[in-house]
């Protein structure tokens, strides 16, 4: 009667962006091979936040790629800022997660995150893991080299966190609720991807 069940019982998969998946229904190849091909983009090859040629680390729900040292930061600032995910080996990745890395990527972080600027503050070499995770957590925790838009330059107290949270949706409920019911509500349209 076991093997029966066992047989019959479908093997799930969840993305680190928490859609479930049947395993037997992902191309992960395929994922895998149009992520390879979003990352060897030319705004995709340098770390997203210190610069550095080649990227073998992403936060996937941040959608930036970063090398090495700068994914290890992100493993450190927590899953409820960053969703840190390698780029190379055997980790699967799910449609959503190739769909966001598309959508945001390194290009789009510039807005999100501010990071050309934030790049002329990095940290020295030698300085401190904590002094590294301050900044880390200031460029996505508290967005503080973010583009400025219109409501916080009305009021520079009151910034979004969504983004930098990883609650992409949150910050989609946040906007539904300000938008007319005729206008688009999905998210990423505001990005003219």
């Amino acid at each position: 009667m076991c093997s029966q069940k066992c047989k019959n019982k479908v093997e799930m998969w969840t993305s680190k962006l928490g859609k479930q998946y049947r395993k037997d229904e992902v191309d992960f190849d395929a994922a895998k091979a149009e992520l390879d091909v979003i990352r060897n983009l030319r705004e995709n090859k340098r770390c997203a936040d210190c610069g550095t040629q080649g990227t073998v680390w992403s936060s996937v729900n941040l959608g930036v790629f970063t090398c090495m040292r700068c994914g290890s930061f992100h493993r450190a600032l927590g899953t409820h800022i960053s969703k840190p995910k390698g780029c190379t080996g055997t980790y699967l990745w799910g449609p959503d997660e190739v769909q966001r890395m598309k959508d945001i990527g390194n290009a789009r972080a510039e807005q999100l995150y501010g990071s050309s600027k934030a790049m002329t503050l990095l940290p020295s070499s030698d300085a401190s893991h904590a002094q590294w995770l301050e900044f880390f957590r200031d460029k996505y925790e508290r967005r503080r080299w973010a583009e400025v838009t219109e409501t916080t330059e009305k009021n520079p107290t009151k910034r979004n966190t969504s983004v930098a949270t990883g609650d992409l949706l949150g910050l989609q409920q946040g906007q539904k609720k300000q938008q007319p019911e005729n206008q688009c509500q999905d998210f990423f349209t505001q990005f003219d991807l």
